[in-house]
């Protein structure tokens, strides 16, 4: 399985959403990824496209939006986020192009939030 993790951080007045290679098993992220109002748009890893947005209340930080399988290579597309309290997993995206939505929600200000394909 490869799996990558996206890291927004806001810069300067803008987003820039990097998009690294993360080894099965790694520990947690070093630094904060997706924070209250952040968004991420248009997140692209081989076979994988993903959008989605942070919102913050309550002390819960919502992650919602969308991931899209882009190759016809029997693999599917999917998100996670990890919260505090257990990771949220998107539906699986596949065949190619085909789209799923998804709405987490869980304790926090930031949370990491992965791209992969399986």
């Amino acid at each position: 399985m490869k799996k990558y993790v996206i890291a927004g951080v806001l810069a300067a007045g803008g987003l820039l959403a990097v998009a690294g290679p993360a080894g099965a098993g790694t520990g947690d992220p070093v630094q904060p990824f997706g924070s209250c109002g952040q968004v991420v748009n248009n997140v692209r890893v081989s076979g994988a496209q993903a959008s989605w947005s942070h919102s913050c209340s309550n002390g819960n930080i919502r992650v919602s939006g969308w991931v899209k399988d882009t190759s016809a290579d029997g693999k599917c597309a999917q998100v996670k986020a990890e919260y505090s309290n257990g990771t949220q997993w998107s539906a699986k995206a596949c065949p190619k192009d085909q789209v799923k939505y998804f709405d987490f929600n869980g304790p926090g200000s930031s949370v990491p939030v992965y791209l992969f394909t399986v």
